[in-house]
């Protein structure tokens, strides 16, 4: 039986699992691993900072998105 299966997983759900098994990714390539359109991985990634599981860092050329919860 697959871990997955019986249980309902949302989009945020897969976006954190994502950022949990990665670590730090940027948030464009989380966008098209997810097939979810950036400006809700960026929305997402907000909700998420204020709660204290990511960072979000900026640098000149991209946005990269570091789990930082437990």
């Amino acid at each position: 039986m697959n871990a997955d299966e019986g249980f309902i997983s949302t989009g945020i759900d897969k976006f954190m699992r994502l950022l949990y098994e990665k670590k730090r990714i940027e948030l464009g390539d989380a966008s098209k691993q997810l097939s979810i359109p950036a400006k809700v991985i960026e929305y997402w990634s907000y909700v998420l900072e204020s709660q204290g599981l990511l960072k979000i860092n900026y640098t000149l050329t991209a946005v990269y998105l570091e789990w930082i919860g437990s």
